[in-house]
């Protein structure tokens, strides 16, 4: 495999610069199958700041690389450029393969492509990799890590963002705003009690043009814990103000005594009495 992949990604090299580019129609030419931006990738300001400087050139200076296909060409890489010329009316300065290219090949070069220049979102990383091992490029996650080069673990959270149920997904306003600690609590939290995550996430999707949330905000309310960690709850002894405890955004309890009250006898007793209250101490 690795000697497979070696000899793949020297063609792309080779085909890079040794072809000629034309200009095509953008309506010629398609994304390809293993397209990996979610749409408001191209609804966001950095889309609109990339295409005005596409605008302002008079077209896209760096050439896309395509594919023929039988009614047109695919694109190989350079999404963002195409959509880009597309949206203003612009013809598309592109490199055509001539040779075969294969499909390995061809999701090695938008994988190459996207982590050198603008990185994907968490999410769409996690539903190219699905796409590539589903097809049948590669047979693991595993594998499919060592020839793109990263880490499984990586690969592996950033599939478990994109696999979250569609109900999930669907609660967030922008699902690439999704990380892997925020998909790390999700999935905590459906394997606690689905049916009341799923049921909360139906609530947020239908209120989630007329309220804004951000991600971590989202994952509060999913998994049940909305703005529980915002609260400050006082420690009293007697009349005395000793110290606070909140809830972090984990579901901890964060407890903060003042120091006139925390020095080390102080905390022993302490301890102990936290150890009694939860029945004769904490499983480690």
């Amino acid at each position: 495999m690795a000697g497979e992949i070696d000899v793949l990604r020297a063609r792309l090299q080779a085909f890079e610069g040794a072809q000629p580019a034309v200009l095509l129609d953008p309506a010629q030419v398609r994304p390809s199958k293993w397209t990996n931006r979610h749409e408001s990738a191209y609804a966001s300001p950095a889309f609109e700041r990339f295409k005005d400087n596409i605008d302002l050139a008079d077209g896209n200076g760096q050439p896309i690389l395509v594919r023929r296909i039988n009614d047109g060409y695919e694109i190989v890489c350079g999404h963002r450029r195409h959509r880009a010329c597309r949206e203003l009316g612009l013809p598309v300065f592109a490199v055509v393969c001539d040779e075969p290219l294969s499909d390995l090949e061809l999701f090695l070069a938008m994988e190459r492509e996207n982590r050198e220049r603008e990185d994907l979102s968490p999410y769409d990383q996690g539903r190219m990799y699905i796409h590539a091992i589903d097809s049948g490029l590669f047979t693991s996650q595993r594998k499919l890590a060592v020839a793109i080069g990263v880490s499984h673990t990586w690969v592996r959270k950033v599939v478990r963002i994109a696999m979250l149920p569609v109900e999930v997904i669907e609660a967030f306003s922008d699902p690439t705003a999704i990380q892997p600690a925020h998909a790390e609590d999700i999935v905590a939290a459906l394997a606690a009690d689905e049916a009341a995550v799923i049921r909360r996430a139906t609530e947020l999707a239908a209120t989630k043009r007329t309220a804004k949330r951000s991600a971590t905000e989202v994952v509060h309310l999913l998994v049940g814990r909305a703005n529980a960690q915002d609260e400050t709850f006082v420690i009293r002894c007697g009349s005395r103000t000793v110290g606070h405890w909140r809830r972090d955004g984990k579901g901890r309890a964060v407890v903060t005594l003042n120091a006139n009250v925390s020095d080390e006898a102080a905390m022993v007793q302490v301890v102990a009495a936290i150890e009694h209250a939860l029945g004769g101490g904490l499983e480690t």
